[in-house]
C-alpha cells in the first residue's frame, strides 16, 4: 500500500512519517529529500535557480515515480497536494492523510525553524501567524480531499496502525 502524508510546513509530516515507519516497518521517503537527491542541491537553491514553477514540475514528476512503487509511507512538502492535480492522483494510487494543525501550534512550531525554511526566514511572529492563516486557507479545499484527516494535537503511533488496518 502506497501512504502519502500531507499538511503544512512545521505539522509533522516527518516526524510521523518516520515513527510510522518504525512502528509498521514500512520505509519512509521525504519527496523533498528525493528531489534534492535526484538534482544535487537543495529545494531552496532550486527555487532560487529555476523558480517555484520548475520546481512545481520536478515535485509532480518524483511523485509519479512512487505511483510504481509498493509499500510505503511518503512525506509531501505542504504545497504539493496543490499542484499539477497531484490531490486527486495520490487519492487514485494510495491513501492520503492530511495532518491537520491550528495556526497556533503551526506557529509555535515553526517559529524556531524560520531561518531554515525559505518561505517564512525573517519573519516576525504576526506576520508568520497571518502568512499561515492565509496559505490554510488557501490550501483548505485541496487538503480536505484527503481521505484522512489527523488533528496533530491528537497524534499517536496507533493512528497509523487503525488506518493501515481500515485502508491496507
Amino acid at each position: 500500500m502506497r501512504y502519502f502524508i500531507i499538511g503544512f510546513m512545521g505539522s509533522g509530516k516527518t516526524y510521523w512519517g518516520k515513527q510510522w515507519s518504525e512502528a509498521s516497518e514500512l520505509p519512509f521517503f521525504d519527496l523533498d529529500e528525493e528531489i534534492e537527491k535526484k538534482e544535487g542541491k537543495s529545494i531552496s537553491a532550486i527555487f532560487a535557480e529555476k523558480g517555484e514553477e520548475a520546481f512545481r514540475k520536478m515535485e509532480a514528476d518524483m511523485l509519479a515515480v512512487f505511483y510504481k512503487k509498493d509499500n510505503f509511507i511518503l512525506s509531501c512538502g505542504g504545497g504539493t497536494p496543490c499542484f499539477h492535480n497531484n490531490m486527486k492522483q495520490m487519492n487514485k494510487h494510495g491513501a492520503t492523510i492530511y495532518l491537520q494543525s491550528t495556526v497556533a501550534e503551526l506557529v509555535q512550531r515553526l517559529h524556531a525553524e524560520k531561518e531554515t525554511r525559505p518561505l517564512i526566514a525573517g519573519m516576525n511572529d504576526d506576520v508568520l501567524a497571518e502568512f499561515i492563516s492565509n496559505k490554510l486557507n488557501e490550501r483548505s479545499s485541496v487538503y480536505s480531499q484527503a481521505m484522512y484527516h489527523l488533528p496533530t494535537r491528537y497524534m499517536h503511533t496507533d493512528n497509523f496502525q487503525k488506518i493501515i488496518r481500515r485502508h491496507g
